[in-house]
């Protein structure tokens, strides 16, 4: 394994046609990735079940977390609820981010409604 960490900044579009394999990879490879959106629950189980498949005494696992615009904002007018919906047809990606790091850096992944908060070892 690299000894260096990085992080990788990955647009949602790119992510849904990245090949899990390619995700795990970089994550292999002490690679934190954000994307720029919320995933979708299957998209999480996806990754989660494919790293499960690659866990080992080199690789640990993952840990992962997503924060969504619409969770940060309590008082939402109807008029807010239907701009998300059309933005979120419109760009077909739910706003706000994900975190995916590897488990052995990342001691976990605090959500709050307003951030998200990565502690590491």
């Amino acid at each position: 394994m690299d000894e260096k960490l990085k992080i990788k900044f990955i647009p949602y579009e790119v992510l849904k046609n990245k090949r899990t394999r390619d995700l795990i990879s970089d994550l292999k490879k002490n690679t934190i990735i954000i994307v720029d959106a919320k995933l979708m629950p299957r998209e999480e189980a996806r990754l989660i079940r494919a790293a499960m498949k690659k866990i080992s005494s080199k690789f640990s696992g993952i840990e992962l977390n997503s924060l969504e615009l619409s969770e940060v904002k309590k008082d939402k007018t109807w008029s807010d609820v239907i701009k998300e919906k059309i933005i979120e047809i419109i760009l077909g990606k739910k706003r706000g981010m994900t975190i995916i790091g590897p488990a052995d850096i990342i001691k976990k992944i605090e959500k709050d409604p307003t951030d998200l908060l990565l502690f590491m070892k």
